[in-house]
């Protein structure tokens, strides 16, 4: 392991400049220095029982001129290769990348981890990275300063086209911002093996040193959590303001009307068929059910939508759907707010740290208006309040409540003067959110599985976006999350896969690796979002005779849910291609083995199975 560092960094003016930690700069002891730029780091290393630690103190980045550090890269040489060495790289975008170290372009790619500036289609959902290399593998830990860093790849760099993937700390975003207060580190960790065995060891680091806690251990005193890991998720948005939105900032006198796309009595109806039918377990999510609609004046929850019916009927659906034997909750947000809703201030959303001092952060325009990035302290308060009032008024509710985009959102901080955070503090109380819905629900649920998440997010919308990678230094996207988190987190895969039913190639991507289904009536509502955004297929309802042919299809879903109940309490031990990727096996820990035919004709494997077209084996 050889370590070498680059700083970028802010000089007098404000210009961004760069440098290796090397011309200009001495070591001694452990210590960096430029006198001429003012600035300097230290670092060592401490032995670990996982490894190797780097440890950069906070404390010891200090700017003794007008230069501030604006980010640190981290490179160590086990992470490098070269053209055609037979290297591959694995990147935690989606559930995993493999990048080769041979066909690509001479590139730099900046990989984001926890902390993109833009809304992007891939994003990181683990802080490591992995070289392997003749059966021998590196992997690297972020464990200090992980909501702050990234990665920087390189393919076939320079003449001699050289490859390597680098960590990289955001210190700060801008010359006014303080600097990063906690100690960088990244466990260097050396083993066997390939991408399954990293994931085998990033698994038991998990249980070992974070301590998380499986699906089956937990379902034998939480039965919310075993209900949920045998059912599928049925979502149903109820109303919607119409978009593009027209009137930024609404008021009760100008908001417009929400667009019904079902009323309880059609949830009901929906129910009743899966009942009589047979299909089950099932969650049923309501969205859009409180004031204004789907993101139409949160906070504010109550009164409940126009058009649906009265808070009574609600009350009265819960109570129903609870008598058949199904589990119901809602969906809500705490991400974002609206000047529309009376219990919100202006006074509890982000602040910018812009070099002017910034104003309020904007979260998008949706059906409310403009919506204004509330401040995750604050977001805390409006939640536990929001809760109790559920509690109260609407009782019967249990299952994954449903908090939009907190777990897949970028960590931000806030400068507001009277409640600033930091990216660490972002996660803490989002953190606290989750916990929220927990013990006030029985369950959380949100949008994605970044695992700083976890153990307080129990069940996920999604693991990635699309499943069509456009990356051009994916070479593979692998099921590396779920070999991880399978049997410790409940989730569907890919949020195109919503919608999906038996047969398709995405339905059975999703089994594959794990995932159980999710159907959304009325899924895609907003005029300009597409499939290739991440909005695919959607189910309607139009009456009682679609119902029935849709809910025949339904109870196939859950046929398959059932059949492959027992591996939700397992860890996915390997993941197996046949017949050259037209056969995928999934085989997990308590000796099941699921198998997945995409073809069009019946395969007999090798060890006795037949799996039929377009559908599933198991294997007990």
């Amino acid at each position: 392991m050889k370590l070498s560092f680059e700083v970028s960094y802010f000089d007098p003016s404000g210009k961004i400049r760069f440098s290796a930690v090397r011309e200009g700069w001495a070591e001694e002891d452990g210590t960096w220095r430029n006198p001429e730029l003012g600035l300097e780091f230290a670092f060592r290393l401490e032995p670990d029982a996982n490894g190797t630690v780097l440890r950069i103190p906070a404390d010891s980045l200090r700017e003794t001129g007008n230069c501030k550090f604006k980010e640190l890269v981290v490179a160590n040489s086990d992470f490098s290769g070269s053209e055609g060495d037979g290297g591959e790289f694995l990147i935690p975008w989606a559930s995993g990348y493999l990048c080769r170290t041979s066909g690509h372009e001479s590139g730099e790619y900046a990989l984001p981890l926890f902390n993109e500036t833009a809304w992007s289609v891939s994003w990181g959902n683990m802080p490591l990275y992995a070289f392997f290399r003749s059966g021998s593998a590196k992997l690297g830990l972020i464990e200090g300063g992980k909501l702050d860093a990234g990665l920087r790849l390189r393919t076939a760099w320079g003449s001699r086209k050289t490859y390597s993937l680098d960590a990289v700390f955001n210190i700060r975003e801008n010359r006014v911002e303080s600097a990063l207060d906690e100690d960088i580190t990244i466990l260097f960790a050396s083993f066997s093996g390939n991408w399954k065995d990293a994931a085998k060891w990033y698994r038991k680091y998990n249980l070992e040193v974070r301590k998380l806690r499986t699906i089956a251990e937990r379902s034998a005193t939480e039965p919310d959590l075993d209900y949920s890991s045998k059912a599928l998720t049925v979502r149903c948005r109820l109303a919607v303001k119409p978009l593009p939105t027209q009137i930024l900032e609404q008021t009760p006198e100008n908001e417009p009307k929400p667009r019904v796309f079902l009323t309880y009595e059609n949830v009901r109806t929906i129910a009743e068929e899966f009942h009589r039918q047979g299909v089950g377990p099932a969650e049923f999510s309501l969205v859009g059910w409180g004031h204004g609609g789907h993101d139409g004046a949160f906070p504010q929850l109550f009164p409940t939508v126009d058009g649906c019916g009265s808070e009574q009927d609600l009350r009265d659906l819960i109570a129903e759907i609870n008598r058949l034997g199904y589990h119901i909750s809602l969906h809500d947000n705490y991400y974002d707010g609206y000047t529309l809703a009376r219990n919100f201030s202006l006074e509890d959303v982000c602040r910018d740290s812009g070099e002017y001092g910034g104003p309020v952060v904007g979260g998008g325009r949706l059906g409310g208006g403009q919506a204004y990035r509330v401040c995750p302290e604050k977001a805390v308060d409006y939640a536990a309040a929001n809760f109790r009032e559920v509690n109260k008024r609407l009782p019967g509710l249990h299952g994954p409540y449903f908090v939009d985009v907190i777990s897949i959102i970028t960590m931000r901080r806030c400068s507001h003067p009277v409640h600033p955070i930091d990216k660490r503090d972002n996660s803490v109380y989002y953190k606290k959110i989750l916990k929220l819905q927990h013990d006030s629900f029985g369950l959380s649920m949100s949008e994605g599985v970044r695992d700083w998440a976890l153990p307080e997010l129990d069940r996920a919308y999604m693991i990635y976006n699309l499943d069509h990678v456009t990356d051009p230094f994916c070479d593979e996207h692998i099921p590396f999350y779920q070999m991880v988190y399978h049997g410790i987190l409940l989730y569907n895969n890919c949020r195109l896969q919503i919608n999906e039913f038996p047969g398709s190639r995405r339905y059975l991507e999703n089994l594959s690796w794990g995932g159980i289904p999710m159907i959304y009536f009325h899924h895609r509502f907003n005029p300009a979002w597409d499939a290739n955004s991440g909005w695919g297929a959607d189910l309607t309802f139009e009456g009682p005779e679609k119902l029935k042919r849709d809910t025949a299809v339904i109870k196939r879903m859950t046929d398959d849910i059932a059949a492959l109940a027992s591996t939700q309490k397992a860890f996915l031990d390997d993941f197996i291609l046949h017949n050259s990727g037209a056969v995928a096996e999934s085989v997990y820990s308590n000796g099941v083995h699921v198998f997945v035919n995409y073809g069009d004709d019946e395969v007999v494997l090798p060890c006795g199975v037949r799996v039929p077209a377009r559908d599933i084996a198991v294997k007990p």
